[in-house]
């Protein structure tokens, strides 16, 4: 008697990116749902979807033991992974596993990044005071996610804390992003829409040891203090003449867990972030893990309900939402024509040797695969590929060499 084994979806994660999504003056959040499907089906028709080539997505060993004691299937696809598993037919037209499921069972998968353009081109934080990765879950572990992105909220500004360009935080009541490094919510920030994008706060995955860069100069002393809740877990003082640099934070035989991490220095140096440390999660050389757990509290996020059958009609399709880096676009002039003055421009002299002019951009402009129209004196200049980005002051800038600019 031959016997038919049925694979249902489980879940599937979308990797979603702004520079391949979005188009001038046209946003891809902003679109409606059948919109949003066709804009990325004829990206990957053409074969100019190409994300997945610069990320790798692999199981924990633990959860490749568990994907085949359970009877799950993982697939990489074009924009992510997706999840089957055996399933039987359940009373009242339901959907049940072959293998029960316990709601707390979790699925843990490392991200890896194979290709370091995909950062440069990413509004991602250039210089962490952390080694942290990334975490993206479907459970309570992070807050204030909305459905379908797997990113945490959008956090109040902390005076004092220094953001870097295209960093974001909700600045005297809006969600705001810094167009220039900035220490405070007075200057350096504009108003912009929640698209729910991977953001700081989702960098939080660190082991019980690990080094902290100090982002101000002049701290003679500090204390790090690791709090879960109200409760004190451990303290940890430090002090260095002439000002720390750096302190190696020794947190061995703390449980895994989420905690407050609170630092309290000289010259009224304070911070405080929110740190998730584990033992074994935590590995070097990835860039992030996803945590998926089967049934989590908040109904939208679930893979299974609360009776252990699969989601109906469709399994939960999360999303995991990179934003273009916004910069300032700065061309070096090496040959021919110099053009006269454009208001939308500033120039930079001196001029390095071998160039005759070097222009850069009043405002940011986001990195996307698809052409912007920019101009310089009436010129059409080209647009860069997000690959090589510099710092000029507090700005994050794409440098351009135009070999010959003819007028």
């Amino acid at each position: 008697m031959a016997f038919q084994i049925t694979y249902r979806r489980l879940a599937v994660v979308n990797m979603l990116h702004s520079f391949y999504l979005d188009k001038e003056g046209s946003n891809y959040y902003s679109l409606s749902q059948e919109d949003q499907e066709f804009r990325l089906a004829d990206l990957l028709m053409d074969n100019r979807y190409n994300l997945m080539d610069d990320v790798s997505i692999t199981p924990t060993p633990a959860t490749e033991k568990i994907l085949k004691g359970q009877r799950i299937v993982y697939r990489r696809t074009s924009t992510g992974i997706v999840l089957g598993v055996a399933s039987t037919p359940a009373p009242d037209g339901g959907l049940t596993t072959a293998v029960p499921l316990d709601g707390q069972l979790r699925l843990q998968f490392l991200i890896r990044l194979k290709n370091a353009s995909l950062v440069s081109r990413s509004n991602l934080r250039i210089n962490p005071v952390f080694p942290s990765v990334y975490y993206f879950t479907n459970d309570d572990t992070t807050s204030g996610k909305a459905f379908p992105s797997l990113s945490s909220a959008v956090q109040p500004i902390t005076d004092g804390r220094t953001y870097e360009m295209g960093e974001t935080a909700i600045v005297n009541g809006n969600v705001s992003q810094a167009i220039a490094r900035t220490t405070s919510a007075a200057t350096g920030w504009i108003n912009t829409d929640d698209f729910h994008y991977i953001n700081e706060y989702d960098r939080i995955l660190l082991p019980l040891k690990f080094p902290y860069t100090f982002d101000q100069q002049g701290i003679e002393q500090a204390t790090f203090t690791l709090l879960r809740g109200e409760d004190e877990i451990k303290a940890l003082p430090f002090q260095q003449t002439g000002g720390l640099q750096d302190a190696l934070l020794d947190f061995t035989g703390t449980p895994d867990g989420i905690y407050t991490l609170k630092i309290a220095g000289s010259n009224n140096y304070s911070r405080s972030y929110t740190v998730y440390l584990h033992a074994k999660l935590y590995q070097r050389d990835a860039w992030g893990v996803l945590d998926l757990v089967m049934r989590p509290a908040d109904t939208a996020f679930q893979l299974i309900d609360a009776d252990g059958l699969l989601i109906l009609p469709a399994a939960p399709v999360f999303e995991l939402r990179f934003a273009s880096r916004a910069t300032y676009w700065k061309y070096y002039l090496q040959k021919g024509d110099t053009p006269g003055a454009d208001s939308n421009w500033d120039e930079i002299s001196p001029a390095p040797p071998g160039i005759r002019k070097v222009i850069i951009s009043k405002q940011p402009y986001p990195l996307m695969q698809s052409y912007r129209k920019v101009s310089y004196a009436a010129v059409s200049l080209p647009n860069p590929d997000g690959e090589l980005i510099s710092r000029q002051g507090d700005l994050i800038c794409s440098e351009i060499l135009l070999p010959k600019m003819k007028l």
